[in-house]
């Protein structure tokens, strides 16, 4: 871990966050679970994501037990793919319904090869991704990161582009006009910024994150 840090160590806002959240990990997701769970993830807040999440699996899920404790599994694509959107509405998922449905469809179908797109560089997965329905700039950059292991991915939400905007407009010239993340502000700040921290971008994008979304002042 040593390395990834150094790596990104690149000027005194990145060296004092890291010294604040020492341990800091990226998890390694289920490629599958990773695309539903951000398509879920999309214009919301995360107790609403949660809720949603739990919804799902509770109503397509296998109940499990363990320890005396009782858990839902996230639900086999076969499941989603087969719900109605009706049956999907009521896991409060709104119009990310459609998409979840059509998302699980294309797994079960094996359309989308998430070993294909581990295999291939970047640009080219994000791409794919993109192309694909229900999957636009944030989401795809966040299933990269999460579960394909491209490290340099560099999602942005509404906190990372406070945090930019914030602490480091000086490397931008006019494009950064408030807070509102267009698809073209959106490329400029994840291209300037994967260009700055290098291959582990992303560990960077987790560690300003986690920070300063904890820490609003």
């Amino acid at each position: 871990m040593h390395h990834i840090t150094k790596k990104i160590s690149k000027d005194c806002i990145m060296k004092d966050v890291l010294s604040k959240m020492r341990g800091l990990r990226l998890m390694r997701q289920d490629p599958y679970q990773c695309l539903i769970s951000f398509i879920c993830a999309t214009n919301t807040n995360i107790p609403m994501i949660k809720r949603m999440l739990t919804n799902i699996c509770v109503n397509f899920g296998d109940s499990v037990e363990y320890c005396g404790l009782k858990f839902h599994t996230f639900p086999e694509p076969k499941r989603l793919a087969n719900a109605s959107l009706n049956e999907l509405y009521r896991c409060s998922v709104g119009y990310r319904a459609r998409f979840i449905q059509r998302a699980a469809m294309t797994v079960l179908n094996g359309k989308i090869d998430f070993d294909s797109l581990r295999r291939k560089n970047y640009q080219n997965a994000k791409k794919e991704l993109i192309d694909f329905l229900g999957v636009g700039q944030k989401v795809a950059d966040c299933i990269l990161l999460f579960s394909l292991e491209k490290l340099d991915s560099f999602p942005i939400d509404v906190w990372i582009a406070r945090t930019i905007i914030r602490y480091y407009a000086y490397m931008f010239e006019s494009e950064l006009n408030g807070e509102k993340i267009t698809p073209k502000v959106y490329s400029i700040i994840s291209s300037k910024m994967r260009g700055y921290f290098g291959v582990y971008a992303g560990y960077a994008q987790q560690y300003l994150y986690c920070y300063f979304r904890n820490n609003k002042n």
